[in-house]
């Protein structure tokens, strides 16, 4: 439990949060996400092209991702991919 708070206090403080993919385009790169627990369920944010280059690799729709913020504007909004090394 004390766990639990201690991550969800960590994830609303840097502006990370639980979003699904609403729309995906593989050819334009297009990434578009529905962040509930900061804009409700209907509301979708564009994923920022910074930083990513073509060939595009999306999301498919209905996938859960983890996104992350720069301002609490969201004027850049960003897929956080944690891969494994090694």
């Amino acid at each position: 439990m004390v766990i639990g708070l201690l991550l969800r206090n960590l994830i609303m403080s840097t502006n990370l949060y639980r979003a699904v993919v609403a729309y995906s385009d593989q050819e334009t790169g297009t990434i578009k996400v529905r962040i509930p627990a900061k804009f409700g369920p209907d509301t979708t944010v564009p994923i920022s092209y910074y930083g990513r280059t073509a060939p595009w690799d999306v999301p498919d729709v209905g996938k859960q991702v983890v996104v992350g913020a720069d301002d609490e504007s969201f004027t850049n909004v960003f897929i956080i991919n944690i891969k494994p090394t090694g």
